[in-house]
Order: C-alpha cells, then structure tokens, then sequence
C-alpha cells in the first residue's frame, strides 16, 4: 500500500513542477505529519489529502508561470521587470489568457494594467500570415466598459515586424479618461472583426488577404488606485498658468491649472483642403515629462490618449486640466519633477515636486 509520501514521489514523476512547488509541498507534507503528531490518537475533522494539497500547490505554481507579461505592452511601454513585480503586487494587472480561434486565426486576450485615468490591453495573435509589403489591421474593432461605447481609445499592432518564437504577433490597446478611477473593476469587452492586411504607402485593404471572423473577449479589470498626489501653488515663469495640483499614477498623469481665458487664432485645413483661420480657446502649456530622482529625463512621457481643457464651460472659470496617459510606465516615487512645454523659447518650464 502507498504511503503519502510514495503517492507525492509518484505525482513529481507524472507532472513537472518548479521546484519550489516541491518544496511546498514538502513542507505541506511535513506540516500535516506533524499535525497528525499532535493530535495523537484524537480524530482530526476533515483534512485535505496529501495528493490533493500537492496537486492545489502544483496547479497554483501553473497559473503564475502563465501570467507571463504580453510582449505588445511590455515593448510598446517599456515596462521592466522590477515594474512588472510592482505592478503586480499593486493589483494593477489583470491576466485574462482567453483564446479564441476563427478560420486558422486565434487571438489570445492576455492581460490588461489599469490605474487612475489608463487601460492597457494586451493581445497575441497567432496563425496570420500576411504578404509583404502589408501591414495587419482588423476591419472593425468594438470596445465597450460595462456595456458603455463612448470610450476613446487607441490600438494597432506593436511593431508587426517583432513576433514571437511561434510567429505569433501583438496588439494593443490603450485608453485614458477624465474620471478618476473609472475603469478599476469593471468589465471589459472587445470584439475584433476580420483580420486583414493593408497596403504600407495606401492604407487599402486587400481583400486576398482577409481572414473573415469575430473573436470576441471580456474580463474584469483589476486595478490600482495608488499615485502620488500634490497641491501646490507653482507659476509656470511668464506663461500665465499657475500649477495647482498633480497627480501621478504609473500608466498616466492628471494637472489642474489656473489658466485665464484668451482667444487665438489658428490655421485649419477646411472640407475643400483650403487653408482657413480659426479661433478658439488657447491651450496652456502642455504637460509633457518628467525628470527622474536620478537625473533621467522623459521628455515626451505624456503623449499617450488623454484630454484638457476648462473644468468648467463658465467665461469667468480659468481652471484647466490636463489628464495623459504615458508612453512607458513609470514608478512614481522616483519622479522628482514635472515638466511643461515652453513653445516661446523651445524648452521646458519645470516644476519640482517635493514630499506630498
């Protein structure tokens, strides 16, 4: 008759596992032998067979060697590895690792990192082989946050020429709105329809190329709430704006402004191509970087999805907000200062930022 610890043995033989997996189950072993102990020759009430405990720790081991980070998030914003643990531990990330496979074609919803004001989607597409001389692109893509349509996003594919080792390649999708936490905890649903290859120099579809299908996806977002958040009283030099609050998350960055209303005229292109002048509202100057504690600028951080204008459409109001999402994710504990464009003189009106 098998012992528990033979019936283990015989587990590690038909299943691989990280050996850490062993060692837990090892010190489950262990743990329950000294129970047993113990309690003597007193009954214990219900307790997990040994194989069962080592099988929950092994299957719990596979789930977090799955949650490997999607290549299109990671590459697109340069997230490293300290970040991805961070991130992680924050409640951040979401791994959906939902597949669907239409005509030869599977995409593959792998993961999502949401704070404050951005979304970031990650998918893997395998089995698509395009012609030379095409870039791939979907005819039609629908994202939806707890049913509602009106979201503003953008998406493509992370540099069609970087694939993975089994040919596969990325997509994805990015969202920022001003409304704090707006998406932690909601549901996410997106549907890609056909899968298409478009001329590089024409952005016309060719229709040999097509893989007709709807790979349809959706999953809670977790997210995080944490940032570093200022109120201060910071005139930007000359401009005009005044600095008076901020608000840092890793994927994004929100500001508020005293900025007096002025009109000024601009050039626009009209229906007929003509060149026509306009007059609107001007724009205070644009939060656009960041300087690091040690001394790394990101000039252009904020140039992801976002918005700014008046916080309230009253002539009198001169608040203004700004809300961004980055480039890259950032660790805002190292930002030591914020940085604004300074169109007059082609550099940056800085704003240190000290201790909140």
């Amino acid at each position: 008759m098998m012992n528990d610890r033979t019936k283990i043995e015989i587990l590690r033989e038909e299943i691989t596992i990280p050996q850490i997996v062993q060692q837990k189950a090892d010190s489950a072993y262990a743990m329950l032998r000294e129970q047993n102990h113990k309690a003597g020759k007193t009954r214990m009430k219900k307790t997990l067979p040994l194989v069962a405990v080592a099988v929950m720790l092994a299957a719990g081991a596979f789930a977090a060697a799955g949650t490997k980070w999607n290549a299109g998030i990671s590459g697109k914003w340069q997230v490293e590895e300290p970040q991805k643990e961070s991130l992680q531990e924050e409640g951040a990330v979401s791994f959906a690792m939902q597949s669907q496979t239409m005509n030869g074609v599977t995409i593959t919803a792998e993961q999502s990192v949401t704070d404050n004001y951005s979304v970031y989607l990650g998918f893997r597409v395998e089995g698509y082989a395009w012609k030379e001389g095409l870039s791939p692109g979907f005819d039609q893509l629908q994202v939806h946050v707890d049913g509602v349509d009106d979201v503003n996003y953008s998406a493509g594919f992370f540099d069609s020429m970087v694939t993975g080792e089994d040919g596969s390649i990325f997509y994805w999708i990015s969202m920022t709105q001003f409304q704090r936490g707006w998406a932690i905890g909601r549901e996410i649903q997106v549907e890609f329809k056909n899968l298409c290859g478009y001329e590089t120099e024409t952005g016309e579809a060719d229709p040999e190329s097509m893989t007709e299908g709807i790979w349809d996806f959706s999953w809670n977002l977790q997210g995080t709430d944490q940032m570093r958040e200022w109120t201060v009283e910071i005139p930007l030099e000359d401009s005009g704006a005044v600095v008076r609050r901020v608000e840092l998350s890793p994927a994004s960055g929100y500001v508020e402004y005293d900025w007096p209303r002025q009109r000024e005229i601009r050039q626009a292109v009209g229906p007929d191509g003509e060149i026509t002048e306009i007059s609107r509202w001007a724009r205070a100057p644009r939060m656009c970087g960041v300087r690091l504690k040690d001394g790394t600028v990101y000039p252009s951080l904020f140039s992801g999805d976002g918005s700014e204008g008046y916080l309230s459409s009253e002539q009198e109001s001169i608040g203004y907000y700004a809300c961004r999402g980055c480039e890259r994710l950032i660790a805002p504990e190292q930002v030591a200062s914020l940085l604004f464009e300074n169109t007059d003189e082609g550099g940056f009106y800085e704003v240190v930022l000290g201790d909140e």
